[in-house]
């Protein structure tokens, strides 16, 4: 009855890494997205506003600071505002890449630990339904 209750355990384990596994791997799958196209990947709300100098204009105006001596926000114009708006996208694109190899390499990580948890128990399955046979 023993080798029974064990078997059950260890076969409940395998069903579980499986289901972790299969979770894992979409989310790995998603990351892999992320770093092949960032574009595709960003939030709406940073696409929209990295379109036009207008649109980021509108978004991020509001987060510049006063000077020291209280005047008015200083936001770029003309040329200025649209290489601060391309340079601004091209480090929305390069932060949403590095989020993604990050999120590939803990994905991973969770991946070998589930292989192995899973193997250990598949191990202890088997040798617990050999000496109940």
């Amino acid at each position: 009855m023993k080798k029974t209750i064990l078997e059950i355990y260890a076969l409940a384990v395998c069903f579980f890494t499986i289901a972790c596994f299969v979770i894992t791997l979409g989310l790995l799958i998603w990351n892999f997205v992320e770093v092949a196209t960032p574009e595709f990947t960003i939030s709406s709300r940073d696409y929209e506003c990295h379109q036009t100098d207008g649109a980021y204009k509108d978004c991020f105006s509001g987060q510049y600071q006063y000077t020291k001596s209280e005047n008015p926000e200083i936001f770029p114009s003309g040329e200025e505002l649209t290489k601060s708006r391309k340079s601004a996208y091209a480090q929305v694109i390069k932060s949403e890449q590095r989020n993604a190899t990050q999120g590939i390499v803990q994905k991973l990580i969770i991946i070998i630990i589930d292989l192995l948890v899973f193997f250990a128990h598949w191990v202890l399955a088997r040798k617990a339904r050999e000496t109940n046979s």
